[in-house]
């Protein structure tokens, strides 16, 4: 059990945390910047979340530009990945800027120069998402087609479930989730062939949250895939 925070030692280190916040992306050595990081990761979680719920948003999302004005990256990832680091995947959104692009260390490889999911006021903007798994890139269900451009058979089932699943993950890392998933535009290469398969996994995640959804047929996706989906979700 961690021990009880009072209230001189929580604001000695929340101003230490914003200020370590605020330089992490002004040092421009490699190394000073590294150290930094390493002193961020050591600050209690327990600091950061009593923060959000004492001060709110507009504290945080204020608290230097550092956090508005770095959607870049610092040390290996975007700023809301370090601060994912220090005090969870589910504490990171609150800290991140209130707008800007997002980038997730544990979502599929982009496959062109766009972020996983871009944040423009209370809404999270989640960029088409398909089933290729992180690193690997191995598609759940099977490919579409072999390299030649022969057609495969293939699992849709497998593939949705993969999909939503890729989507729950970078939300997460972000500090939304499925639950807050208000629209939902779907992709698919073979309506005729994969509307029911993709329909009941679908349902399995989505039956009670109930968002808006738009389901479209397409002639092809960047990769061998058979279905993507682009979601808007509440941050």
């Amino acid at each position: 059990m961690s021990e009880k925070i009072d209230e001189e030692d929580f604001q000695e280190k929340r101003w230490q945390l914003l200020e370590w916040i605020y330089e992490v992306d002004q040092i421009t050595d490699s190394e000073a910047r590294s150290q930094l990081v390493d002193e961020i990761k050591s600050m209690p979680q327990e600091i950061v979340e009593k923060m959000y719920n004492d001060y709110g948003k507009s504290l945080l999302s204020s608290a230097g530009g550092a956090m508005g004005a770095a959607a870049g990256v610092a040390v290996g990832g975007p700023v809301g990945g370090i601060v994912g680091g220090v005090v969870g995947k589910k504490t990171a959104g609150k800290l991140v800027t209130a707008n800007g692009p997002f980038k997730s260390e544990l979502g599929p490889s982009a496959v062109g120069a766009y972020p996983h999911l871009h944040r423009v006021g209370d809404l999270i903007f989640v960029s088409g998402i398909g089933p290729r798994k992180p690193v690997t890139n191995e598609i759940p269900g099977g490919p579409i087609k072999d390299e030649n451009g022969n057609p495969l058979d293939y699992d849709i089932r497998a593939q949705t479930r993969s999909v939503i699943e890729n989507i729950k993950i970078i939300l997460e890392e972000y500090g939304s989730g499925l639950e807050k998933v208000v629209d939902v535009y779907t992709m698919l290469v073979d309506m005729d062939r994969d509307f029911t398969g993709y329909n009941e996994v679908y349902a399995e995640y989505f039956s009670e949250i109930l968002p808006a959804r738009t389901t479209c047929s397409v002639s092809a996706l960047p990769t061998p895939i058979a279905v993507e989906l682009k979601v808007i979700a509440k941050a």
